[in-house]
């Protein structure tokens, strides 16, 4: 059984400054907690953490138009199935702000479990668009922290 999260930032930015962060797919290393690297294979975003380990996303459904695009995991060290997810801007609540939203699915390895592991995910998502708000708001890169 899959199990959806949502998290949602407001960013002091015009949707379209948001955008061209969130659209440089490599420049994750930016603002990601815990990637030291990023580059791209084809469709394939890989990042390289702290520690070593390596988060393989597939990246599909670019618009432009919409602000959007879709991830799936294809290797990420978390006790799941599948996972994956969108990422969407919109126009924020008051003029000249932008809000982020990010729509994650996903199945646990265990289903006991998934509690626990959507406290997980909503806190690292939570942290990463807070991360994405600082880098954007005030130019800040996750490890100058």
């Amino acid at each position: 059984m899959s199990t959806t999260v949502t998290n949602i930032v407001e960013i002091n930015a015009g949707p379209d400054e948001v955008w061209a962060v969130l659209a440089d797919l490599p420049a994750t290393r930016m603002w990601l907690p815990g990637v030291v690297s990023a580059r791209m294979d084809d469709d394939l975003r890989v990042c390289t953490t702290a520690d070593g380990q390596e988060i393989h996303e597939r990246i599909s459904d670019i618009s432009p138009e919409d602000r959007t695009y879709q991830f799936h995991h294809v290797r990420v060290p978390l006790p799941v199935r599948h996972s994956g997810g969108t990422f969407t801007v919109t126009a924020g609540t008051m003029p000249g702000t932008a809000r982020v939203t990010v729509q994650t699915t996903f199945e646990p390895l265990d289903p006991a479990g998934v509690d626990e592991l959507t406290t997980m995910i909503r806190g690292g998502f939570g942290q990463s668009l807070e991360s994405l708000r600082r880098y954007v708001e005030e130019k800040v890169t996750w490890d100058a922290r």
